[in-house]
């Protein structure tokens, strides 16, 4: 017998299904009435089968995660329409089936696919990852994503993430720059944004339930000039816990099928700082899936000895973090020709290309005084054409 919490109170034939269910090798441990009841019954039965609806009460995309984590794909979703089949998979199931024309049918089509008889893919009314009830590929390629980090001690993440930003957009890319610092967000304040509720909390929310899309996306969105668009992040560090990673990788998903290019600022800390379960609470969830989407990593450094310290000591969570993602390293306020400092980086095993970005305070006070870009503030500055040379090189390597 297979273990099933069904959790489909809207379904007209839930009541019946719980009848069926036992002739065709299931047995229904547990019928939950909402997403925290639900959450609860898997946490007590770890091996049993989730089976969701749409219409569950308090269902987010949230909850869907903590559900289906850490249990092998015992998740299904069931639907009587292609609106629901679609909201599942939009709130992260990754397998849905249709109800069939009677609860036997639906039953005997659930006891396949959790039996390994109906397999795993677009047929017999089930759809898992990759496909749609009309054959389209739910994950099809878009844009790329920057991701710009850099260790403890405020080496010009921010400053780098926005000159790079906005050197793509004069480009003629659209781009969507990102906040997603939970420790120290400052795009807002660098750019003379004053934004109350923070674009990215509200991205997550429309993507934890569902209705995340290219209008939605947009509304949350700050236009700061032409092709140029801005995600603002938290308005304040405590409320880290509204972005939650099951949200942010459909958001990341979401700027990738919207724009050229995502670029994406993240804190310094890199550390998994809870275990995986229903209850988890991850402070950096925003930098570890942003590190997972990225197509190229930005590693910020100050230019002095210090910074190269700090790069070094951080360096085993970067590379765990990216895996064969490509970095390079960026030198921030550098002086003098670097040879020294690369020396160092290289003889503890720190090896990645490294561009240099020169000091300038007077350029940078110039544009933080008044809540402007590089291009605004100071646009013949060194520092502004050697972000373009470090924007350039972050797309096309």
């Amino acid at each position: 017998m297979i273990d099933v919490l069904l959790a489909v109170p809207d379904l007209p034939q839930e009541q019946d299904l719980v009848t069926d269910a036992t002739a065709r090798g299931l047995r229904i441990v547990r019928r939950c009435v909402d997403a925290v009841d639900l959450l609860a019954a898997a946490a007590a039965a770890p091996l049993a089968v989730a089976v969701v609806s749409a219409g569950l009460p308090r269902l987010s995309g949230d909850a869907v995660a903590r559900i289906a984590a850490g249990r092998e794909g015992r998740l299904v979703g069931l639907g009587d329409d292609d609106a629901s089949l679609r909201l599942l998979r939009d709130l992260g199931v990754r397998t849905v089936a249709r109800c069939g024309p009677s609860s036997a049918a639906t039953a005997t089509l659930l006891a396949g696919l959790m039996s390994g008889a109906v397999e795993d893919r677009q047929s017999d009314g089930v759809w898992s990852t990759g496909y749609w009830p009309d054959g389209n590929d739910a994950h099809a390629d878009g844009g790329q994503v920057i991701c710009v980090w850099g260790p403890m001690g405020a080496p010009g993440r921010t400053t780098v993430a926005i000159g790079v930003a906005e050197a793509l957009a004069e480009q003629g890319r659209r781009v969507c720059l990102v906040d997603a610092d939970t420790y120290a967000p400052g795009v807002a304040l660098a750019l003379g944004i004053v934004e109350e509720s923070g674009g990215l909390p509200a991205a997550c929310r429309h993507a934890d339930h569902g209705s995340l899309g290219p209008a939605s996306l947009i509304s949350c969105l700050r236009r700061v000039r032409g092709s140029w668009h801005v995600l603002v992040g938290l308005p304040r560090p405590e409320r880290w816990p509204e972005l939650r990673a099951a949200a942010l990788d459909r958001v990341w998903d979401a700027c990738r099928e919207s724009f050229d290019v995502t670029v994406i600022d993240i804190g310094f800390c890199l550390e998994d700082d809870d275990g995986p379960g229903a209850w988890a609470r991850r402070r950096n969830a925003a930098a570890l899936t942003a590190l997972a989407a990225a197509d190229h990593v930005l590693a910020v450094a100050d230019g002095g000895q210090e910074g190269a310290a700090r790069l070094m000591t951080a360096w085993p969570l970067v590379r765990a973090a990216v895996g064969s993602t490509p970095v390079t390293i960026v030198r921030n306020r550098a002086r003098g020709d670097g040879r020294a400092w690369a020396a160092a980086l290289a003889a503890v095993g720190v090896n990645a290309p490294i561009r240099t970005v020169p000091s300038d305070p007077t350029a940078l006070a110039r544009c933080w005084a008044r809540g402007r870009s590089l291009g605004e503030g100071a646009r013949r500055s060194r520092i502004r054409r050697s972000l373009g040379v470090v924007a350039a090189g972050g797309v096309s390597g």
